[in-house]
């Protein structure tokens, strides 16, 4: 294999035996061992073949005119083999002189003893040049499989998150004067928080939102679960339908039961809220396991919580989760929502682990005030202004939780609506 040498390029428009000959001269002067072996070569030579610079060391371009269209590519090969050069061009400057990164200029008419020196400080560094020539093709290398692992993984995660899309409700159930609308914005490509709507039966309906704890693929995985294992109802032979809608306490109960049942040792909690409405009475239902209070906002303008004590999801194996009924009347609006509203409308507040000009984003009642909004006008009208406000806040792209909220109106007109996965707003009513 032969060794490392020194090319010489020369533009057609130079007498190619005349530059060949000063170059020797130069090299000439060269004392010692490892003098490099010279060739030359064409400049659309080294165009056609740039495997000709497969065991060049030093470059040397012998160009006519430094603003010719050869005269960039050669620099241009020079630049992107990393290779050390020196550059020679008619009527240069007679001293050398750093031309471009990794490219010095000197005149073929220089000193012989002046073009030797710079030919012996290049050479010298060439070994350091090609081991960092080497390091940057592993490099790549390594940033390509990196590059294709990022982009299986984004594949990947999309696909997830399509898949649990499709988990949700495509339809909302539609009764006379009840009326749900749904805002599901995950902070990432999938969610910890999961929500339900289902017709139980002929005159109830059930609400359920859910918030596994942590984020990304692991709280998604753990929130489908969690809706797959929801019950509703059980076979009942002494009922005349054959059935029994389980209430709102024992339904979460059995709920927790299920994910203790399969946390093999390591504890993962979550927080739900489940509700069932009575269509012709009106009369709300409601069971919690330490998630958000439940909030009403009235027809008349005032605000009420409903507050059944109940603690995390897959902690306490006999947990009991308590119940609250209340009555709603037309024009009431009730809403489910996830505890990543409280940073979703934060301030900023200086923290010294950030340094002295450091701030942190805290959580707030903010939100509060902006659900009170969602007491006007369409139910549906009222969730887009809220994402709206939403995509105003400060880090709004980088949304620290995921967000849910599940709206229910008593009086408002049926209409039909399936969850569309590019909006962030899915309605029916």
């Amino acid at each position: 294999m032969p060794g490392p040498e020194l090319l010489l390029v020369v533009d057609p428009a130079l007498d190619a035996h005349e530059v060949a000959s000063r170059a020797q001269t130069a090299l000439s002067y060269w004392r010692g061992t490892g003098r490099p072996a010279l060739r030359t070569l064409g400049t659309q030579a080294l165009f056609d073949k740039p495997a000709e610079l497969k065991n060049t060391q030093v470059l040397w371009l012998a160009l006519q005119d430094e603003g010719s269209s050869q005269a960039y590519q050669a620099i241009a090969q020079a630049q992107e083999n990393s290779l050390p050069a020196i550059l020679s061009l008619p009527g240069g400057e007679r001293i050398v002189s750093a031309y471009e990164d990794g490219i010095v200029a000197c005149p073929l008419d220089a000193e012989p003893t002046m073009i030797c020196s710079v030919l012996r400080s290049l050479w010298s560094q060439a070994p350091v040049l090609a081991e960092l020539r080497r390091e940057i093709r592993l490099l790549r290398a390594h940033e390509g499989g990196l590059c294709g692992q990022i982009a299986q993984l984004d594949e990947e995660l999309r696909m997830a998150a399509q898949l649990q899309r499709e988990f949700m409700p495509a339809e909302l159930p539609l009764a006379d004067s009840i009326g749900f609308d749904v805002l599901w914005r995950p902070a990432g490509y999938v969610s910890g928080d999961i929500y339900d709507v289902v017709q139980l039966d002929e005159t109830h309906i059930g609400l359920f939102i859910a918030d596994a704890v942590g984020h990304g693929v692991p709280a998604a995985l753990m929130s489908v679960h969690i809706k797959r294992s929801m019950p509703n109802k059980t076979l009942d032979e002494s009922s005349r339908a054959g059935y029994r809608l389980y209430t709102p306490g024992e339904a979460i109960g059995i709920l927790n039961r299920e994910m203790l049942k399969h946390q093999a040792g390591k504890v993962r909690f979550a927080t739900a809220c489940y509700g069932v409405i009575d269509t012709e009475t009106h009369r709300l239902t409601v069971a919690r396991a330490g998630h958000p209070y439940p909030l009403i906002l009235r027809a008349d303008g005032r605000t009420e919580t409903i507050e059944p004590e109940g603690g995390l999801l897959g902690v306490f194996p006999n947990e009991v989760f308590e119940e609250a009924t209340v009555q709603l009347e037309p024009g009431d609006r009730v809403l489910l929502y996830s505890d990543g509203f409280e940073v979703a409308f934060p301030t900023q507040e200086k923290s010294e682990e950030d340094g002295p000009a450091g701030r942190q984003r805290i959580a707030t009642d903010q939100y509060a005030q902006e659900f009170e909004d969602l007491r006007h006008g369409n139910a549906e009208a009222a969730l887009e202004r809220l994402a709206q406000r939403l995509n105003m806040q400060s880090g709004s792209l980088n949304q620290r939780d995921d967000l849910t909220v599940v709206c229910m109106t008593v009086g408002e007109p049926v209409k039909s609506s399936a969850c569309d996965a590019e909006s962030p707003t899915a309605s029916a009513a």
